[in-house]
């Protein structure tokens, strides 16, 4: 009875999948972005690994910059928000689209100022919070990655909410 139990249990095992993924602790899982004319910011929802800034301003060589500077994998499926300062804005959103593969739902804003200094000085949860419940009051414009990009793409006027360290500016 005994082997005929090993033999149902030891192929459910292998079977998992668990191996083959790893450990999550092994990864590093974005929560937001910030891309400026000479650098790009990260930052975790595991507060323990800190905000990292790479002096980079191609979003693909500063990820694994970044990979490098917190010895993990970063995980940007969960991504939650973008800001973009100086930078070609439809370029990145392509590339943090395409390579990246954050969700359709992750937010992308223009930063007014530095983006770095915006994520270091509000945190990632309370921003998305901010823009959304402008949303739900008509006073900021819709800006998930998707929505913005095929805006750039068809040559409309840039829609964003304007983000600076004070929360969300009304106007420009």
């Amino acid at each position: 009875m005994k082997k005929m139990l090993m033999l149902l249990l030891f192929p459910a095992v292998l079977l998992t999948g668990c191996s083959s993924r790893g450990n999550v602790n092994e990864k590093a899982y974005l929560r937001a972005a910030a891309v400026d004319g000479d650098s790009v910011t990260f930052v975790f929802f595991n507060e323990d690994e800190g905000t990292v800034t790479v002096p980079l301003s191609d979003p693909e060589k500063a990820k694994p910059a970044a990979e490098l500077a917190i010895g993990k994998e970063i995980f940007t499926g969960h991504t939650e928000i973008v800001l973009l300062g100086d930078c070609d804005r439809e370029e990145v959103l392509k590339h943090i689209l395409k390579k990246w593969r954050v969700s359709p739902s992750c937010m992308a804003v223009e930063s007014d100022g530095k983006g770095e200094i915006i994520l270091k000085a509000r945190n990632p949860k309370r921003l998305t919070g901010i823009i959304e419940q402008a949303q739900e009051k008509d006073l900021a414009p819709k800006c998930d990655i998707i929505t913005v990009l095929s805006r750039l793409l068809d040559g409309e006027p840039e829609e964003m909410p304007l983000l600076s360290v004070y929360g969300l500016e009304s106007e420009k």
